[in-house]
């Protein structure tokens, strides 16, 4: 496949879905602020300490920071932060939290997607949380046995699940991140087909920015047949939509 014909599928498909923004998300969502402790301030509530690793480290969220605001609700005493984060957990994946730091108000974006998804592939994805292995290969094939098991029973969108759960595991693995673009391809068909215009104009939105990610990389001739195979088979039910 040639960068200009790329280009064309690409830029074809990125004009009719770019507008939506949608994510897959984990069945349980932990809290935005799980592995943070704090205690009482004269302004807003002050972060005592900040589990390393934790989603409100990789966020930046520092000891001895005051968040004095979450969502734009203010925050100053013990109380307020604990209502705010009650009502976050389970339902947000992402909350901007300004914080005086060293005096000085920051914007910090608290979030619970895949950081090395997120940086590596541009795609917003809540992974399971609870369940971490040490060997990251062990991961993957606990997670591919699951997207297999799920594409069998034609759970399209628990496949996918499975899958960005893999790629989380093994962020650099281009034949992971295809077969997450596939089954977001095989899912954007299925809701063409149902007339579910907008929720396939969102998986579309995803599988494109796989596939520009992945064309930053060198990619086998099977792996080139196989994105093609994608594009050709989507556009048609586009046409027929």
């Amino acid at each position: 496949m040639t960068s200009a014909i790329r280009v064309s599928w690409l830029g074809w498909l990125l004009a009719a879905g770019c507008w939506l923004l949608p994510t897959v998300y984990a069945e349980q969502l932990p809290s935005l602020f799980r592995g943070v402790i704090v205690a009482g301030s004269p302004i807003g509530v002050r972060v005592i300490s900040v589990t390393e690793g934790s989603q409100a480290f990789l966020s930046d969220l520092r000891p001895e920071d005051l968040v004095v605001q979450v969502n734009g609700q203010p925050v100053k005493t013990l109380d307020e932060f604990a209502v705010l984060s009650h009502g976050l957990k389970g339902r947000a994946t992402k909350a901007a939290v300004l914080v005086l730091r060293n005096g000085e108000p920051q914007t910090l974006l608290l979030h619970l997607y895949s950081v090395p998804i997120l940086r590596q592939w541009g795609v917003s994805f809540v992974p399971e949380h609870d369940l971490r292995f040490a060997d990251s290969s062990a991961g993957v094939a606990y997670w591919m046995r699951l997207a297999r098991g799920f594409q069998e029973a034609k759970d399209l969108e628990r496949a996918l699940n499975a899958v960005l759960n893999a790629l989380h595991n093994d962020p650099s693995n281009l034949g992971l991140a295809l077969k997450a673009s596939d089954v977001l391809w095989a899912i954007a068909r299925k809701r063409l087909n149902a007339r579910r215009i907008p929720q396939a104009l969102s998986a579309i939105q995803h599988a494109t920015t796989l596939l520009e990610r992945l064309f930053r990389h060198p990619l086998t001739e099977a792996q080139l047949e196989a994105v093609r195979a994608q594009l050709q088979e989507t556009v048609e039910v586009l046409r027929r939509s």
